[in-house]
């Protein structure tokens, strides 16, 4: 599959990196309107046209697909865009800044029979695979709470006029780039939101950039969440779900580009030994790209349903809101 990426900050180098080692794909050419320094060279050294012109892919017939690795605030119309061109796509996370905005994007993949992918590879990690499919098979029994802190300190290291540190491209500190993952998979295992409590605050950093994200979600299946993101710590990542029949742990040893394993512990009762398992590190992200290719080409399931998309949207804005109203109760609609 032929294809493009657009955005060529740390993420976008790593899809790259990631794709060079799939013979599935094939990037041609690489796009961003202020390419770093760097990135001549790079592209260079891989055989990869260097496009500052966004609207000149949607022209070529030579590319199959778009992969955005672009700024958070740009992805509805970019998807939009893409789409309109009759090409497939893939979107980074989180897939759009509002609710309506996830509608109209999902929407029109639907009415244009394209695939889009999202990159919340996570769901891809033996550890959090495992873990979903047991939730899913009832080994926990009924879900009464799900929580996770997921933080690390590489933003702290960003110049302050990064757009990651911007509160129209990422509010809300790290939900945006951290929390989302881990929210997805809330949502897949227990299912939409019903309110939220969203705590947002600068307590290093220089404002208005945010360093701290802790909130409390409540489900409509009755089960109930809590979440923390941390800008300004070293590495740490935990996520735990409880049920009335056990409870199972991860703690991951190193972000995603370190290639640390993971601890899946499981505890089934208080009185039988818990099982602990170690799970390497695999290539997550080129897993995400791989199913996503096969689902755009033959047709097979891709395993995110777009209503577990439109949900994790409704969540991520409501917490936004919720934070940006000093931690005030933000009901989320039904859907209809």
């Amino acid at each position: 599959m032929k294809v493009a990426v657009a955005g060529l900050g740390w993420w976008g180098k790593q899809i790259i990196r990631s794709l060079g080692s799939n013979s599935g794909f094939k990037v041609v050419a690489a796009f961003d309107p202020f390419p770093p320094e760097d990135a001549a060279d790079f592209l260079k050294h891989l055989g990869i046209e260097l496009v500052l012109d966004f609207e000149s892919l949607l022209l070529r017939d030579d590319l199959e697909g778009i992969i955005l690795a672009t700024p958070h605030s740009v992805h509805e119309e970019q998807v939009l865009k893409v789409l309109a061109s009759g090409k497939q796509v893939f979107c980074e996370k989180p897939l759009a800044m509002t609710s309506d905005g996830a509608r109209k994007m999902l929407g029109e993949a639907r009415k244009r029979g394209r695939v889009l992918g999202i990159g919340h590879e996570r769901r891809f990690e033996p550890a959090v695979a495992k873990m979903m499919q047991m939730v899913r098979n009832g080994e926990l029994g009924k879900i009464l709470h799900v929580e996770a802190n997921v933080s690390h300190d590489l933003f702290r290291k960003l110049d302050a006029s990064n757009w990651r540190l911007n509160q129209q491209h990422a509010p809300a500190g790290m939900l945006t780039a951290v929390g989302i993952h881990v929210t997805d998979m809330f949502v897949s295992m227990v299912g939409p939101a019903e309110s939220v409590n969203c705590s947002v605050d600068t307590l290093i950093f220089n404002p208005p950039a945010k360093d701290y994200m802790s909130a409390s979600i409540k489900f409509r299946s009755g089960a109930r969440g809590l979440i923390t993101c941390l800008s300004a710590t070293p590495f740490y990542g935990r996520i735990t779900v409880f049920g009335d029949q056990g409870w199972i742990e991860l703690v991951s040893k190193g972000n995603v580009d370190k290639g640390l394993p993971t601890i899946f512990t499981y505890c089934k009762d208080t009185t039988e030994p818990r099982e602990e398992i170690s799970y390497e590190a695999n290539d997550a992200v080129s897993l995400n790209f791989e199913s996503w290719r096969q689902a755009a080409l033959t047709g097979s399931c891709y395993p995110f349903a777009h209503e577990e998309l439109l949900e994790n949207i409704k969540l991520f804005e409501a917490l936004v809101q919720s934070g940006n109203q000093g931690g005030k109760t933000v009901e989320i609609e039904l859907e209809g």
